[in-house]
C-alpha cells in the first residue's frame, strides 16, 4: 500500500512535469560531508531550481521545519518551496519564518 504522503508527492511531481519542469524525487544528499538529508522534490526550469517539501497529512509544521527546508535549499542553491494539502497547518512562528526566508507556500485543496 502506498502512503498518502508518497501519493501526494507523486501528484505534485506530475503537476510540475506537466508544467515542463525537470523533476527529481526523494534525493538523499550529504550535509557537510557527514549528515544526510532528504529532499522530496528537486525541480528545475529556466535556470531556476526549487527545493520542494511536500506535506499531505494532518500535521502542524513548526518554525524548525521551515528552517530545515531553508537549510536544504541553501545547500542545493535552490529556492525553498512548500506544497501543503489543506489538512496540513503552520504555526504562527512558522508563518513568520517562512515569510522572512521567502519560502513560497502552495496550498493544494483537491488532489485525489
Amino acid at each position: 500500500m502506498v502512503r498518502k504522503g508518497r501519493k501526494f508527492e507523486g501528484f505534485v511531481a506530475n503537476k510540475l512535469k506537466r508544467s515542463k519542469y525537470k523533476v527529481k524525487r526523494n534525493l538523499i544528499k550529504r550535509l557537510n560531508g557527514k549528515k544526510k538529508f532528504e529532499v522530496d522534490i528537486l525541480a528545475e526550469k529556466n535556470n531556476e531550481k526549487y527545493v520542494i517539501e511536500v506535506k499531505s497529512g494532518k500535521q502542524t509544521l513548526k518554525s524548525s521545519d521551515i528552517k530545515k527546508l531553508v537549510k536544504k535549499s541553501k545547500k542545493l542553491r535552490g529556492k525553498p518551496l512548500l506544497y501543503m494539502s489543506s489538512r496540513a497547518k503552520l504555526t504562527k512562528n512558522a508563518k513568520v519564518i517562512a515569510k522572512f526566508y521567502n519560502v513560497h507556500i502552495k496550498r493544494v485543496r483537491r488532489w485525489q
